[in-house]
């Protein structure tokens, strides 16, 4: 079992990373977040009540590499802990062994990403504007079959902790409402 997580997980971490870096666009003020979500609609998400985190769920650089510097370690631990409160609302447990279903998450920002639109002249203006992006998946611990699949995608604001905090909440509970 241990292999097998083990496997899943270095296959997942680099199909997350691969979806992140491809999928940072643009958004505005939290409310304006765009969240999108495909859920197996095959699968009814009632009859699981344990999952588990893969380890290497977390904040990635462009080059696909795992961040490990203080800010975005803080980040991921915000991360992991809302999901953890909206998992636990829904009345699904963590677990250390044998998870009903495995929880991949990652993120990144692009400090570099543009912004096209039009000005009142009808004439287009491209503007510099730091972009982030948020995707969890969720998949079945025996089959490896995915069950959701979530992106969140916004602008980066440099808030302090609490405001980044209510944005991550936001998004989360949008990107895991149906479950």
């Amino acid at each position: 079992m241990k292999k097998r997580i083990y496997e899943m997980n270095r296959y997942l971490t680099t199909l997350l990373s691969t979806v992140v870096i491809l999928s940072v666009s643009a958004c505005v003020p939290t409310n304006d977040i765009e969240v999108e979500s495909v859920s197996n609609e095959k699968v009814n998400m009632q009859g699981y009540k344990t999952y588990q985190f893969l380890d290497d769920s977390g904040i990635v650089e462009a080059d696909g590499s795992i961040k490990n510097q203080k800010k975005d370690r803080q980040i991921a631990a915000l991360i992991e802990e809302v999901i953890n409160e909206e998992l636990q609302k829904k009345g699904k447990a963590p677990t250390a062994k044998d998870p009903d279903f495995l929880v991949a998450y990652v993120g990144g920002s692009n400090d570099e990403a543009v912004k096209v639109k039009l000005d009142e002249k009808g004439k287009q203006v491209v503007e510099k504007r730091a972009e982030a992006a948020l995707l969890i998946m969720l998949v079945d611990a025996q089959t490896g079959a995915i069950l959701k699949v979530a992106t969140a995608e916004g602008e980066v604001r440099n808030l302090p902790m609490d405001q980044t905090r209510k944005r991550i909440e936001f998004a989360v509970k949008k990107m895991l409402k149906d479950i």
